[in-house]
């Protein structure tokens, strides 16, 4: 399209100029022409040749398949004939031994599809894989050991080059040559407590003999030793009763006789109750 394009070009200004021809322009449209023309051979023969190998390849197996299945068709004909004039074994193993020659060909019926280029392929040869024994390793100088880096710098193990030093947060994997956060350490385990061992067991004690039943002179000797235990704690509780009777209280309060503590006293018409000491409404 680019060739037809230059042609029709070259024909307008070679028209535009009527009173001048320019050699120049003559000969460029010339060899313009030339190379649309070769372009078009080259497609034809192209074109020639995918069919002429369509045709080897494909279009003459076909017919040569062809004729052997029809001579296949006639072979067996003849051989049926034999075995139904003869009736042998011979003449049985010769009409099922027949064979045809048949060749395989790819499902191509066009040319259009044929490559006219070969794609040979060459198998790779794979060179035996040969363990260097111990004295062929060759040792590695370690030349980064003694190599110094800059000011916030360090080598990286793994690199063998300067780089930037990790974050206060972060640690260099020997491994990896990356920063890294450090693992937190695990919690040790709490060790059991061991088992308390188990206390040896007291021997019953033998049981006491049983007192005589006291007489009932005992009996009544105890009741009168009782009766005054029980006046003397009562005389002990009076003073301790009337102490906090005397008790006083600043002008305004009074004692409640529960509580036993100074509080406001009651309105003119209320009296504390005795038993609870709240102010109670006075009864008409």
């Amino acid at each position: 399209m680019d060739i037809l394009r230059n042609i029709e070009k070259n024909l307008l200004n070679i028209l535009s100029d009527k009173d001048k021809l320019d050699v120049s322009k003559i000969s460029t449209l010339k060899g313009d022409i030339r190379l649309y023309v070769d372009n078009i051979n080259k497609k034809k023969q192209i074109i020639y040749d995918k069919n002429n190998k369509y045709i080897e390849l494909y279009h003459n197996k076909r017919l040569y398949n062809d004729e052997q299945y029809d001579r296949y068709l006639i072979n067996k004909k003849i051989l049926m004939e034999d075995l139904i004039k003869y009736k042998n074994k011979g003449a049985l193993n010769n009409f099922l031994n027949i064979k045809i020659d048949y060749q395989d060909i790819p499902e191509i019926y066009t040319y259009e599809n044929i490559s006219l280029k070969e794609h040979i392929v060459t198998p790779k040869i794979l060179k035996p894989s040969i363990e260097p024994s111990k004295k062929q390793i060759p040792k590695i100088k370690n030349e980064n050991i003694d190599k110094e880096c800059p000011e916030g710098k360090e080598i990286n193990p793994v690199t063998k080059r300067c780089v930037k030093i990790c974050d206060k947060d972060k640690v260099r994997n020997p491994i990896t040559g990356k920063c890294e956060k450090p693992e937190k350490p695990e919690k040790p385990e709490k060790p059991e407590k061991p088992e308390k061992p188990e206390k040896p067991k007291k021997p019953k004690k033998p049981k006491k003999p049983e007192k005589p039943e006291k007489s009932e002179k005992a009996e009544k000797s105890e009741k009168p030793e009782k009766s005054e235990k029980a006046e003397k704690s009562e005389k002990a509780e009076k003073p301790e009763k009337a102490e906090k009777s005397e008790k006083e209280c600043p002008e305004g309060k009074e004692i409640n006789p529960v509580t036993k503590r100074c509080v406001k006293i009651c309105d003119k018409d209320k009296i504390r109750n005795p038993k609870t000491g709240k102010c109670e409404k006075i009864k008409k």
